[in-house]
Formats: C-alpha cells, sequence, structure tokens
C-alpha cells in the first residue's frame, strides 16, 4: 500500500504543493502495482481559500467544480484499468483553524457528498467517511473521541474509524 497524502493537498488547486490532478501520474499511475485508488480529498479545497490570504482570500470553489474535478479524477484513473473508490468529505464545523469553516464551504461539502452517496458518480464504490468520523449529535463535526483537538484532524481513533469504514471486499486483492 502506498499513502500520498500531503499536508495542505488540494484536488484542484496549487498552493501548498501541486494539486491532486497535477499529481496523479507521478502518485498513482507510475507506481508499479497498483490496481485500486482510494480518493480521499476536498476539504483543503474548500477551507484554505479562507484560511490563507495571498493577499486575500481565494474564491472557494463550487461543488460542480469539485465534482468535475473528481470526475476527471476518476475518469483518468479508469482509462489506466485501475478501480477507484471515492469517499465522503469528512466533518470540520468548529475548526480552530480562521476562515476555514464558512456556511459556503459547508454547503459545497454536503452537496458533493449528497452527489457521492447517489448513483451518479463515477466511482466503483464510495465509502461513506464522513458518516463514520462525525459528531452524530453535530454531523457537521467530529465526533470529540476522533478529533485531533482542531476539529479538522482525526487522531488515531478516528483515522482508524475511517479506515474501518472501508469495506475490504472492496478491494478484491
Amino acid at each position: 500500500m502506498v499513502a500520498t497524502g500531503i499536508s495542505g493537498n488540494r484536488l484542484l488547486t496549487d498552493e501548498i504543493g501541486a494539486h491532486l490532478l497535477s499529481r496523479v501520474r507521478h502518485d498513482v499511475l507510475d507506481v508499479p502495482g497498483v490496481s485500486h485508488v482510494i480518493i480521499h480529498t476536498g476539504l483543503n479545497d474548500l477551507g484554505l481559500p479562507g484560511a490563507i490570504a495571498f493577499p486575500e482570500p481565494a474564491k472557494l470553489p463550487t461543488a460542480a467544480d469539485l465534482i468535475t474535478g473528481l470526475t476527471a479524477l476518476a475518469d483518468r484513473l479508469h482509462t489506466a484499468g485501475l478501480t477507484v473508490i471515492g469517499t465522503t468529505l469528512g466533518p470540520y464545523a468548529g475548526t480552530v483553524y480562521p476562515g476555514y469553516d464558512s456556511e459556503e464551504g459547508q454547503t459545497v461539502r454536503a452537496e458533493v457528498n449528497t452527489w457521492l452517496l447517489g448513483d451518479s458518480h463515477p466511482f466503483d464504490a464510495v465509502v461513506d467517511i464522513a458518516a463514520a468520523v462525525a459528531d452524530p449529535d453535530h454531523p457537521t463535526r467530529i465526533r470529540d473521541a476522533y478529533d485531533s483537538g482542531d476539529g479538522l484532524h482525526l487522531n488515531d481513533v478516528g483515522a482508524k474509524a475511517a479506515a474501518d469504514a472501508v469495506d475490504l471486499s472492496l478491494l478484491d486483492l
């Protein structure tokens, strides 16, 4: 297994490193033996524009922007013969990072997750990471037991809950 997560990674935009759509060849397609890919990205697309101002906050992507990007990514990976598993965008309401949690971002997250959990997405399967780690009483927030303390990142127990949400039969290795 290879994990190519990058701090501040985004699907659509360069800022803290190159965006995923521009790195997919290096990160996935050029790696020998890859047969399955789990795509877990998008929160930084929604949060970083409000949290990092160069010189002012950038415009948040729309749900259509993220859906177009995720579809292009899935199509590119399918063309290479890979099984592509998507994941919902996890909860992050109340994060300590200023500007990260916006009403607009939460709306886009909900719209993307609705699309992912529907029948029109391009993935071979979708894992509902959001449901696996959300606070049942406040589903836009991470469950306290899974929160690293910043309202955005999972702790080790939360990472295990997210991993446990993956049906291993999807990997048919």
